[in-house]
């Protein structure tokens, strides 16, 4: 809140800013002076204590962390609504993963982490032991996780008229009699394993399990970027009734709303475990808090010490949500109420208070709440994309497919030219387009710092999605771009859809790309020509429409076609324009693609995602090296080209 000095400093500073921005006729004096005011204001509004303060009745914040899956969002709706109602604390969640809010935790960046997989965190116990953090008490002990296979695939669904097609398949290593249930789209003749995520523990260890069995004869095992991206390949998966088998975990909303099924291991022995001998153990999920935190507010921490669940209530509350469409904050007051006897149990001193009440608005916060808000459904939204893609899954499987193959075979083109050829074409490029042999130098030099980085391999994956979402997006971006320039209702029709691509943030791609094309090439591909196609468009028609119209109407006085017209003599005036759009997308492209590895899009994307979720610098600092120099090689030789164009 504001106190009365902080609302006058804040009020003055906005009229100063009011008065700089509009008074376009204010001397250079004036204007000085107007800068040294606002800068003096602004630096009393931060300050604390000063103008801009908190009043004495304003609510500590406590900062949950959300790690990203429905189960921990619950977990911090529960604490947040007992911190409000009974502790006068304002609740908070920023977004992370479990990796980053672990470190974050330790620096006293986070408060309370509600779940913390200690088995998948591989500093946990080390941490604990030199006291970086706080652990408060076991959240609950009783999940289960490892190898999951869908019901169907053994049992059959007579309602949805599929067969058993592996009746055999009760154990992990029974998967080698029947690799061919679940073929791997982007390597021919393989199979594959969806694994867990970069960064967890137990990632490693479930790619152990495969070898241990020698599963890695016919099985790819392959590790989703994020657990959303692992959640929806086994749900896009069972929805159509395909066999899948991949890791995973409870207590999930996947795993109450499907009906899978855990593949049998040998018995637990924590001596063969980490080689993946051994059925997985249940982990212990603990709730954490950092040490600033338990020492400024120990009863509040006393509550979480006794805060324990099990797998058993976290899955009602994830089928509430999953059947209703509820968030985690209505599902938690559901809960609350449902479970009275919870909370008689973390707080002793609890009385049957309602924990669902609001509390009563009262002067200004009253006035500035929205008045109205329209509950919009989008779980139809989900529903009917849903349907879709399950609808004419054939059809995308084969635009699918067809992505796939392009993907591999360019990658595998890469993989089979010696490293030389390719720095040598680099080189002779290089020269054709700058005359010049000293741009093609620097160019090799930074491609054998790739390969001395061992990213070669990788280098050739992500040229390749890359090559091929910029093919297809200057196959429909260009013709696309000429239409624009010839037509101005087209123009004015298109442009707010242009506008929505490149501003939509690029997370929200991936999520229909994944559903109707599953995991992997095919996803990647599509989100990437989404996001890339806008700039080659909106450059093609700029161009088109710049050309000088007195040369179009000479061409047409002496008889030519709109087609000869178009390719002889718009086209070359606007060469530059368009280049600069084609190289903006390639440069789109390449962002994209490193993106795009949280929905398993191999490469040095992929390379980038498994740093950062294991924290690893070095690593990260490498793999990220090594997109940069692919960049600025591919940034370099459009540019230069463009260039040439202008010359000529």
């Amino acid at each position: 809140m504001f106190d009365r000095w902080g609302s006058f400093y804040l009020f003055t500073k906005l009229v100063l800013v009011i008065i700089f921005l509009y008074n376009t006729n204010m001397n250079w004096i004036t204007k000085s002076v107007t800068n040294i005011i606002l800068a003096f204001l602004l630096s009393f509004s931060v300050s604390p204590g000063r103008g801009y303060t908190q009043s004495s009745d304003e609510k500590p914040i406590i900062r949950f962390a959300d790690i990203g899956w429905d189960s921990v969002r619950f977990h911090n709706a529960v604490a947040g609504l007992v911190a409000e109602r009974f502790f006068n604390f304002e609740a908070r969640e920023l977004s992370s993963t479990s990796v980053i809010a672990h470190e974050a935790l330790t620096r006293g960046e986070l408060d309370v982490v509600m779940e913390e997989w200690t088995a998948n965190l591989p500093t946990y116990q080390e941490d604990v032991k030199w006291g970086k953090l706080q652990e408060l008490g076991i959240n609950f002990d009783d999940n289960s996780q490892g190898f999951y296979v869908p019901r169907y695939v053994i049992e059959g669904d007579a309602q949805r008229g599929l067969k058993p097609l592996a009746p055999g398949l009760k154990s992990v290593k029974d998967l080698a009699k029947y690799p061919q249930l679940f073929p791997d789209m982007e390597r021919a003749g393989r199979s594959v394993i969806y694994g867990g995520i970069p960064g967890w523990a137990i990632t490693e260890i479930m790619r152990s399990k495969v070898q241990y069995y020698g599963l890695d004869k016919w099985f790819n095992y392959v590790e989703p970027g994020t657990d959303a991206a692992l959640s929806t390949a086994i749900a896009s998966a069972m929805d159509r009734g395909v066999p899948v088998v991949a890791y995973y975990w409870t207590p999930t909303w996947l795993m109450g709303k499907y009906d899978l099924v855990l593949l049998e291991d040998a018995p637990f022995d924590a001596a063969l475990w980490e080689k993946g001998a051994c059925a997985c153990p249940s982990v212990k999920v603990t709730v954490c808090v950092s040490n600033a935190f338990a020492q400024k507010y120990p009863e509040f921490c006393a509550f979480l010490s006794r805060y324990r669940t099990t797998s058993a209530l976290i899955s009602e509350a994830l089928a509430y949500m999953q059947e209703t469409g509820a968030d985690s904050r209505t599902a938690a007051e559901w809960f609350l109420e449902r479970h009275g006897d919870f909370l008689q149990k973390c707080l002793p001193d609890y009385e049957g208070k309602n924990i669902n009440g609001k509390e009563k608005q009262e002067g200004l916060r009253r006035w500035l709440d929205f008045p109205q808000i329209f509950e919009f459904n989008v779980n139809k939204i989900d529903k009917s994309l849903r349907k879709f893609a399950d609808r004419y899954y054939v059809y995308l499987s084969v635009v699918s497919r067809m992505l796939v193959s392009s993907v591999v075979a360019i990658e595998s083109l890469l993989n089979h030219i010696p490293w030389f050829v390719i720095l040598a074409g680099i080189m002779c490029f290089g020269k054709f387009v700058r005359k010049s042999w000293k741009w093609g130098v620097p160019f090799c030099l930074l491609l054998c710092g790739v390969g001395l980085f061992g990213l070669w391999p990788l280098m050739n994956t992500t040229l390749a999605i890359v090559i091929v979402s910029v093919f297809w997006s200057l196959l429909f971006g260009l013709p696309l771009g000429i239409c624009l320039a010839n037509s101005q209702g087209m123009s004015r029709a298109v442009r707010p859809v242009l506008d929505a691509m490149q501003t939509m943030p690029v997370f929200v791609y991936l999520i229909p790309a994944m559903l109707f094309f599953g995991m992997g090439y095919a996803p990647a591909v599509i989100a990437t020509v989404i996001y890339a196609i806008v700039p080659v468009i909106r450059m093609t028609a700029l161009g088109i429409s710049q050309v000088d119209k007195e040369m179009v109407e000479a061409s047409k006085a002496f008889g030519s076609t709109w087609w000869q017209t178009l390719c002889k003599v718009e086209i070359p005036q606007a060469a530059p324009t368009i280049m600069a759009g084609v190289n903006q997308t390639i440069m789109m492209a390449m962002s994209m693609v490193v993106t795009c590895s949280m929905i398993g899009a191999r490469g040095l994307g992929h390379e980038v995602l498994v740093a950062v979720q294991r924290m690893e610098i070095g690593r990260g600092m490498t793999a990220g090296a090594g997109v940069v120099i692919l960049a600025i090689i591919l940034d370099r030789m459009t540019q230069q080209y463009k260039k040439k164009d202008k010359q000529q």
